[in-house]
């Protein structure tokens, strides 16, 4: 879509954020901003730059993690324990709408660059920081990573077979869900700011994060005094039945069946005398059986032709159910294709590098992804110029005091017109 297109426009187009994050975490809520249209400026500590560069490679030093949570932000690769790039970041500050960071509590403040001394540069600003237990707190300086805050939250005490360990459940959830908590809570503070004129300190929480997502075992076991103990249930939900994995003709498929749906499902099955039949008729009822009602599902899966089959006539007769895809299958869903979840963005190095745009679609406004992830430093003399009015010979001088950084294939990219 060309720039100027009417639909281009986006919702945060005049924001501007300065984003001090790595990893996952605070690199979700920045990657949303960027795709709600604000200007990232992504703060990345020389020499190595976010450390997220340095995993889940899919080439040599190039890492499709970093490409996926970077895309449409700008790189600024500077030394800010070094007091000329503290000085140039708090130049900055004074320009900017949004600072987001997710180091550990008091390493920005070791740098001058905490809250309080950045709203003394800038009273509105809105400042997010995003940590694994907070700001505040016994637990408040200990390191987290997303496997850490699932073991914390209860996802794990919650995944696997019931007599089986805890499980690590296959994807980082903690820290985007993090993430885009605290892009949530920074548009709301930017909204406040709209209406009132002041600025905002938000302090975001992993584990508070993970723990308000559960809108199911939290709630069951307080408000029943701890009567009802949620646990894991592995492919059958402890407290809704059928409703999990179950073993079909070609492998496996999942159902969800409320209570009202039950009657229709035995009837697909060929055996309508189950829906009032007192052992099975209730949820209550077929939880407590949930082996016997296992064994009668799987049963009539694998007695149907194929899988197609039996998800045919499940939708037939709206039962919800669906096939399990593997990570390679999803990106050609027929739903993902036709929503184009995916956009391909061109990397010099990679060519087509397919992200996932952001999962909610606007009726007057782009969800496009503007342009690809940075390589380090890439953007330095940009931001210098537009923000600072810095000209070429004075970048020139950061470079070689080490202030400044890039990455050593950025001149042979700019000569060959590929940056």
């Amino acid at each position: 879509m060309k720039t100027d297109h009417p639909l281009f426009r986006k919702m945060l187009s005049n924001v501007k954020v300065l984003d001090f994050t790595q990893y996952l975490a605070g690199p979700a809520a920045t990657r949303l901003l960027a795709d709600l249209g604000a200007e990232v400026i992504k703060v990345e500590r020389t020499p190595e730059g976010d450390l997220g560069r340095k995993i889940h490679h899919v080439a040599p030093g190039i890492s499709g993690f970093f490409l996926a949570t970077s895309a449409g932000k700008k790189s600024l690769a500077i030394e800010f324990r070094d007091p000329e790039g503290q000085a140039i970041l708090k130049d900055l500050v004074k320009q900017v709408d949004v600072v987001v960071e997710n180091y550990s509590p008091g390493v920005m403040a070791k740098y001058g660059l905490d809250y309080e001394s950045l709203k003394a540069l800038n009273p509105k600003l809105i400042m997010c920081s995003i940590s694994g237990f907070g700001q505040e707190g016994p637990y408040k300086d200990f390191r987290s990573f997303d496997i850490i805050a699932q073991a914390q939250s209860g996802v794990m005490a919650m995944t696997g077979e019931p007599d089986g360990p805890p499980q690590y459940v296959g994807n980082y959830i903690g820290d985007p869900n993090a993430g885009v908590h605290g892009a949530l809570a920074i548009c709301a503070a930017l909204y406040h700011r709209a209406l009132q004129g002041e600025g905002q300190y938000i302090d975001v929480s992993q584990l508070d994060s993970l723990v308000y997502l559960d809108y199911i075992n939290f709630p069951v076991s307080m408000m029943s005094q701890g009567r009802i103990k949620p646990h894991r249930f592995g492919g059958d939900f402890y407290s809704i039945c059928p409703y999990g994995v179950y073993r079909s003709r070609e492998g496996y498929l999942v159902l969800a069946v409320m209570q009202h749906q039950w009657g229709p499902l035995v009837r697909v099955m060929g055996q309508p005398e189950l829906e009032h039949d007192p052992r099975y008729a209730t949820q209550e009822a077929r939880c407590e059986v949930r082996p016997q009602v296992r064994a009668i599902v799987e049963a009539w899966l694998q007695s149907q032709a194929d899988d197609a089959t039996a998800l045919r006539k499940l939708a037939e007769a709206h039962i919800p159910s669906a096939p399990i895809l593997e990570i390679p299958q999803v990106p050609e869903h027929p739903q993902i294709r036709a929503r184009g979840l995916f956009q391909d963005l061109t990397h010099p190095d990679l060519g087509v590098t397919p992200v996932a745009r952001m999962p909610f679609q606007f009726s007057t406004v782009s969800t496009e992804i503007p342009f690809r992830a940075p390589y380090l430093g890439e953007h330095n003399a940009e931001i210098l110029h537009k923000y600072l009015g810095y000209e070429e010979d004075r970048v020139a001088v950061l470079y070689t005091a080490g202030t400044l950084v890039e990455d050593a294939r950025l001149d042979a990219l700019r000569k060959a017109g590929q940056v």
